[in-house]
């Protein structure tokens, strides 16, 4: 689509709040409506004729309780769950006081830290973000 834009990314932003999308701008129409100050924006002046797409990558929320799901792709919690029981195991060998339980243990954490580095090296090269992969949002042709 032609676009009065010569230079969009030194002028034009985008935000993401609750459910709503913000298409704003530094620049007016003429000179003296343009503003100057970094987070002065007022609304687009163009028009979209075909659609909005927009790619972003977001940070996962945190997660702070025992009830919390992660803010990962999916293929990724089980990958986590051999993580975490990798280094469980890890700790019950470094305090357990029988050498046969502490063999077993570590035995298991090495097992389930394959699992770990299989899942990630399957799963981590085409998802090297936090969130697993590209986020897009499309908009419908309104008109």
């Amino acid at each position: 689509m032609a676009s009065t834009y010569t230079y969009p990314e030194n002028y034009i932003a985008w935000f993401i709040k609750g459910n709503h999308l913000a298409i704003v701008t530094t620049k007016g129409k003429t000179a003296g409506t343009t503003h100057s100050q970094l987070g002065q924006y007022k609304p687009i002046d163009e028009a979209v004729t075909n659609g909005l797409l927009i790619h972003y990558y977001g940070e996962p929320n945190a997660v702070s309780a025992i009830t919390d799901t992660p803010d990962v792709d999916n293929v990724f919690h089980s990958s986590i769950i051999d993580y975490v029981k990798s280094r469980l195991y890890q700790d019950r060998a470094g305090l357990a006081t029988d050498g046969n339980i502490a063999g077993v243990s570590l035995n298991l954490s090495q097992v389930h830290e394959r699992k770990w580095i299989e899942a990630t090296k399957k799963h981590g090269a085409n998802k090297r973000d936090k969130t697993g992969g590209t986020r897009m949002i499309r908009l419908p042709d309104f008109t």
